[in-house]
């Protein structure tokens, strides 16, 4: 290992989409600047400050560090855009949720309420009609028999599904379809059935309902290797100016020019003065007199 005598510092402020940002200023420039060995100037090509020349592939001690800078960058902006898809998946399933716990509730709420015209048809003294309260009574022994009689909706949701499907079935038999029927509980059941197909679907008993698993959360590594790369390639442009090397000025700070005006940018905040507050004016008393 050599021992590193210089060390750049970034700006502070410096976040990922500066980077990244950065990274394809830097690109555009590299592109207009190569150019094949022979090529004529297109039409359409960026027009080059005085000084700067085209070529025909970057300096090596440049190019190796821009393309790891380049690899990096790009790698960073792929975890990012992972993240905030797993991020937008994860809110869908906030969603989800939410409606999972509307479905249960509705499902309870419909049971309740059948509960008690089933219990009120079931309380009726028998006056020779038909179908006969005996007839609702038997409908309420089968949905809701002692002890359990409305706790099922309390369970888990897979066994409340399972002791719901069964009385579901109940509900169709034409046993039941009649005293619904003759009782007046058309209504009740028409609510009952939409709020059951609700519940399943929402809890995936009736349609797939996939569970995230959630996404990456933790983009530091790939944070601190497109950090290393873009200092590393600054040093090596920087680095490549020489009085000396006819054009390598000219080109060093053609590339350095998006990250020097980035630095600007992001020192503009710190350079604000802060506001002053207003001097304090002495009040003179209530009544003082020949006071300016």
């Amino acid at each position: 290992m050599s021992e590193s005598f210089s060390t750049m510092v970034l700006p502070p402020e410096l976040v990922a989409d500066d980077v990244i940002g950065l990274r394809d200023q830097v690109s555009a420039r590299i592109a207009a600047v190569l150019r094949p060995k022979g090529g004529k100037r297109r039409e359409g090509d960026a027009s080059l400050p005085k000084g700067v020349e085209p070529l025909a592939a970057l300096p090596p001690h440049i190019d190796r560090p821009w393309r790891r800078f380049d690899a990096a960058a790009t790698e960073l902006q792929g975890f990012r855009g992972v993240r905030a898809s797993a991020q937008a998946d994860q809110r869908h399933s906030a969603t989800s949720e939410a409606e999972r716990g509307a479905a249960n509730t509705d499902s309870d709420d419909r049971w309740r309420a059948f509960e008690k015209w089933n219990a009120g048809a079931a309380g009726l003294s028998d006056d020779g009609e038909t179908p006969s309260p005996s007839e609702a009574r038997w409908l309420y022994a089968q949905l809701f028999p002692a002890p359990e009689g409305l706790r099922f909706i309390t369970r888990r949701p897979r066994v409340q599904w399972a002791a719901m499907v069964q009385r579901m079935k109940t509900l169709e038999e034409k046993r039941a379809q009649a005293v619904i029927a003759g009782f007046g509980g058309t209504r009740h059941v028409r609510q009952l059935v939409a709020a059951h197909a609700r519940f399943g679907e929402a809890y995936g008993f009736t349609a797939v309902v996939i569970a995230n698993d959630g996404g990456p959360t933790d983009g530091r590594p790939q944070w601190s290797a497109a950090r290393d790369a873009l200092r590393s390639l600054i040093q090596k442009i920087e680095g490549h100016a020489d009085p000396d090397i006819p054009g390598s000025e000219a080109l060093a700070a053609f590339l350095l020019a998006p990250y020097v005006a980035m630095v600007d940018d992001l020192a503009r905040p710190r350079r604000r003065a802060p506001a002053r507050k207003p001097e304090a004016v002495p009040v003179p008393p209530p009544g003082a007199v020949g006071m300016p």
